[in-house]
């Protein structure tokens, strides 16, 4: 997170991230290293509509989403998500010991901005008690491979069980 400041020191991101608000990633520069930037989450589509989030399990398979798997595969770090039930209770999901998600994502570029989708997955364990979709999470070793390696991603895609912390979240 410390080099997103540093190259984007005018971006103030602000402390719940939503569609179309600038989030931080990181993704394989043009030199061939891990760097870190912002772009703007979610795919603007032809009707206008924000596409936010692509299910793992068809992103192969769906036209918006496929040289964005061979060529723009990034990672979205974050500290937790947020998920609503049914009753529009709205909960919070973390690692047990503070530590960074992070999630599976792709990124295009549309004219000066780079765009963002997360993949998600069927929700497991707390999660699926609230929300049948979470984000699609890599461990710490899957980081390099999801980034470098697009054989091993396509894994990586049948892949996402983490255990999480379930926090109600007062209205």
């Amino acid at each position: 997170m410390g080099e997103i400041h540093r190259k984007t020191p005018n971006i103030e991101l602000p402390e719940i991230l939503r569609p179309s608000n600038e989030i931080p990633y990181l993704l394989v520069s043009n030199e061939g290293k891990t760097t870190a930037t912002v772009g703007h989450w979610g795919f603007q589509i032809q009707n206008g509509k924000l596409i936010y989030n692509a299910r793992q399990e068809t992103a192969l398979s769906k036209k918006l989403f496929q040289s964005c798997f061979e060529h723009g595969r990034c990672i979205v770090p974050a500290h937790s998500f947020f998920e609503w039930d049914q009753n529009h209770h709205c909960f919070e999901f973390s690692m047990n010991n503070k530590s960074l998600l992070y999630f599976a994502a792709l990124f295009r570029n549309q004219g000066a901005e780079t765009q963002i989708v997360i993949l998600t997955t069927h929700s497991r364990g707390t999660v699926e008690e609230v929300h049948h979709r979470m984000p699609l999470i890599l461990d710490e070793n899957e980081l390099r491979v999801w980034l470098y390696d697009p054989s091993a991603s396509e894994f990586l895609l049948s892949q996402g069980v983490r255990v999480l912390k379930k926090e109600y979240v007062k209205g």
